[in-house]
């Protein structure tokens, strides 16, 4: 067989988006091209990999089959360039960094004095993003490194490790505001009032019948204490910026621990300080001391 990296990636693309069309328009090529270098794998596979009936194209029993492969192949593939970056004596210029306002590591401190003392000369870039913002920033090439709220599935071109800690978010109110006064909230009262809630949030945890919104949250916890509405915070983030003028409202189970995950592009890959960055903040926060030229791939 006579593949290439490039044709594989195309070919994960497709099976993601079930669209030649989409596919083109993702990877900035022709559709003719994408359907050209999808052909030319089934002829060297000697099958067809697409069901190219209905509307969409999925993928033939068969085709499932490859995509376990490939996507293995192609996981060893990064792992190699990682490992060729990581070893190379060249460091980037510039590192990005689009964390989450719901984590706030008790390490934060010590790893940015660290990374000052081992990469002197590098230009850090601090961003704050949160969900989807985060995922754009990676793709638009405006971060190497993210860091956000768990989901179940990224797109097929970022990458994702598990941090062991987690946030904690909880339900706050202005102390005055009439929610406060209830003993007990109900999803009614949450529904009946105002929610304050990020602009990139998709969450329909609650789904109020009011909403006004704001990019971050250090935002939201503002307009919360001004007594617009309710919002959903980190708790660390109302400790530490709040003025004692907000309280928890205990609904359901919340507050509720967050899982986080740090992601990062495979099209736009970290460098040397990047991938050093990631492992540690994986190995500071786990407590376990890890070989530092080893990045955990694996996607809980």
């Amino acid at each position: 067989m006579n593949y290439s990296i490039e044709t594989l990636r195309t070919f994960v693309e497709a099976a993601s988006l079930k669209s030649f069309s989409a596919t083109a328009r993702k990877l900035n090529k022709s559709q003719s091209t994408v359907s050209s270098t999808i052909s030319g794998l089934e002829d060297d596979m000697g099958f067809p990999l697409f069901d190219r009936q209905g509307r969409e194209s999925t993928l033939t029993i068969a085709g499932k089959k490859v995509l376990s492969l490939v996507e293995d192949i192609l996981s060893a593939d990064e792992r190699l360039q990682a490992l060729r970056v990581e070893l190379s004596p060249d460091i980037e210029p510039r590192l990005s960094c689009a964390f989450s306002d719901i984590y706030q590591s008790p390490h934060a401190e010590h790893v940015l004095n660290t990374l000052d003392r081992q990469f002197p000369h590098i230009e850090f870039e601090f961003l704050i993003a949160e969900n989807d913002d985060v995922i754009d920033m990676l793709q638009n090439q405006q971060a190497h490194i993210g860091m956000m709220e768990s989901r179940i599935e990224y797109p097929a071109d970022i990458m994702f490790s598990r941090l062991p800690i987690q946030g904690e978010l909880g339900l706050y109110v202005l102390n005055t505001h009439l929610l406060a006064q209830e003993k007990t909230i109900t999803y009614q009262h949450l529904t009946m009032n105002r929610q304050l809630r990020l602009s990139s949030s998709t969450q329909t945890i609650i789904n109020s019948e009011k909403n006004w919104l704001a990019p971050n949250y250090l935002l939201l916890l503002e307009m919360a204490e001004q007594g617009m509405g309710w919002a959903i915070l980190p708790t660390w983030l109302v400790k530490q910026f709040g003025h004692g003028t907000l309280v928890s409202l205990k609904y359901d189970q919340w507050p509720r621990k967050i899982d986080l995950d740090l992601v990062w592009s495979k099209n736009n890959p970290p460098g040397k300080a990047g991938y050093w960055l990631i492992n540690k903040l994986l190995s500071d926060n786990n407590r376990v001391a890890q070989d530092p030229n080893k990045v955990s791939y694996i996607n809980n």
